[in-house]
């Protein structure tokens, strides 16, 4: 990674020099090719070495040579809207089709699941900036009548490039999940390819060249850091699956998304100063559409909240409190028919003190994983407190119970549990039963009888399931 900063400081700081000292264009042209092989070879040895997931590095060296074959080709109307498009406008435009699908694909990676939370920060961002860039960029171009339509229609797809590349980089980079130096890199190329590009287009616009150095610069600069994606281990991590289920609403995300809010009444307020046309329907249009995703922003928050304020957070399982709420429930219901299964895992102080409690919450997040598999869906599992889990299953007959808890018992010893390392230990449960209206008559009397039952099965030597029918203490097959 030293030695490709050295280089690329040094091919830049070259290019800076060479320039300003007033040396023939070829010169900057040869560096600006040299920086681009050098950043291409890194990517292309990082991606044999650190080998991420999907092909996304190849999609972006492939993106990054169709620029360098457009560039053997007349300019087109990169040169300014006076230029008719030639055949580097192909290249340069299909560079940014291959671009956008290497964001959709690490993207589709991380989050295969299309996290709502991050789609919509995105969302903002995209609205405002895509605003922004109509008002500005887009519509200036197509509204030139001196250049002919298929010169507008081309110069118009360069913004419309980079509009689609910003968007995909946000919605990356606001997915939750932790990023490295490889995915600052990519996100720091993006924009080092998308102000440039701005920038010239407003020179072509105006008719000027007075950005030409700068864009010249940041294009290389952009171009030498995508390399360094290809220098770093984080490499592997860039399309790896988030672990964050749902982005955090933190202060500075908070902050940023306020800001871009903002930007389409900003933009109002400037053209009315400038005497610039105002685009009412166009900002009206885009208010309200950010007004709708701030909104599911934050109804999506408010369910985060809930869930979590009824969720244990160790084993995903419902909390007591929605329990107790759940049993409430009952009371209001017609057909009242129902049992709880109130569980223990056997010994867990002991597993606690042998393997830490580490170990001990590995033992806990299996068991609830298996407790979820073996119950019916519409049955509510919950952690009671401690190695207690508890089950209410609605609508179901004692002898229905009694095969679920069976089923349990079978479920949480069939296979041994990981407690650390290759280490393995086999671990049971002890299961007390209560049935409405066969065992006692109001919903909040189930768990105090199930608690009595499990204090049976315990009593009687526990991995077994143990029901107010029982005459005689049921000993589970082993």
């Amino acid at each position: 990674m030293v030695w490709y900063l050295a280089t690329g400081a040094a091919l830049l700081a070259a290019y800076v020099f060479t320039t300003l000292a007033g040396a023939p264009a070829v010169v900057g042209i040869v560096l600006g090719q040299v920086a681009l092989m050098v950043s291409l070879a890194a990517v292309a040895i990082g991606a044999r070495r650190y080998r991420p997931a999907t092909r996304w590095p190849w999609l972006l060296i492939l993106g990054m040579l169709l620029v360098v074959v457009g560039g053997f080709f007349p300019s087109g109307v990169l040169a300014g809207t006076a230029s008719p498009p030639s055949v580097a406008d192909v290249f340069y435009l299909l560079s940014y089709a291959v671009g956008v699908w290497t964001q959709m694909t690490i993207v589709r990676s991380r989050t295969p699941a299309w996290s709502l939370p991050g789609l919509l920060d995105a969302g903002i961002i995209t609205v405002s900036a895509a605003l922004l860039s109509w008002i500005y960029v887009i519509d200036p171009i197509l509204s030139d009548t001196d250049a002919g339509l298929p010169t507008r229609l081309v110069a118009a797809a360069y913004p419309l490039g980079d509009l689609l590349l910003a968007a995909f980089c946000a919605r990356h980079l606001l997915d939750g999940g932790p990023k490295g130096v490889a995915a600052y890199s990519l996100a720091g190329y993006v924009m080092l390819t998308v102000i440039p590009d701005t920038l010239n287009t407003l020179d072509a616009l105006a008719g000027e060249t007075r950005w030409t150095f700068l864009v010249s610069v940041l294009w290389m600069a952009g171009g030498l850091l995508l390399g360094l994606c290809g220098t770093h281990p984080s490499m592997r991590d860039v399309d790896a699956p988030s672990a964050v289920a749902a982005p955090d609403l933190g202060p500075a995300r908070l902050t940023m998304l306020a800001l871009a809010s903002l930007l389409a009444p900003a933009a109002l307020l400037v053209q009315y100063l400038r005497g610039a046309p105002l685009y009412v329907p166009l900002i009206c249009a885009s208010c309200g559409l950010l007004f709708l995703l701030v909104i599911g922003r934050l109804a999506g928050l408010v369910a985060i909240q809930r869930r979590m304020a009824v969720t244990d957070a160790l084993t995903g399982l419902w909390s007591r409190r929605y329990l107790d709420g759940a049993l409430s429930g009952l009371a209001g219901r017609r057909n009242r028919r129902a049992a709880v299964l109130l569980l223990d895992i056997d010994h867990f102080k002991r597993v606690n003190d042998t393997y830490g409690h580490d170990g001990g919450d590995r033992v806990l997040r299996e068991v609830a994983q298996r407790l979820s598999q073996a119950v019916r869906r519409g049955d509510v599992s919950a952690r009671y407190g401690g190695e207690e889990f508890v089950v209410l299953l609605p609508d179901t007959a004692p002898d229905d119970a009694r095969v679920i808890a069976d089923r349990i018992l079978t479920a949480v010893r069939s296979e041994p549990i990981t407690v650390g390392g290759d280490v393995t230990i086999t671990v049971t449960v002890s299961i007390g039963v209560a049935c409405l209206p066969a065992d006692v008559s109001v919903p909040g009397e189930l768990t105090l009888l199930a608690d009595q039952m499990l204090y049976r099965a315990k009593e009687s030597g526990r991995n077994r399931v143990v029901t107010t029918s029982d005459t005689a203490v049921v000993t589970a097959a082993a």
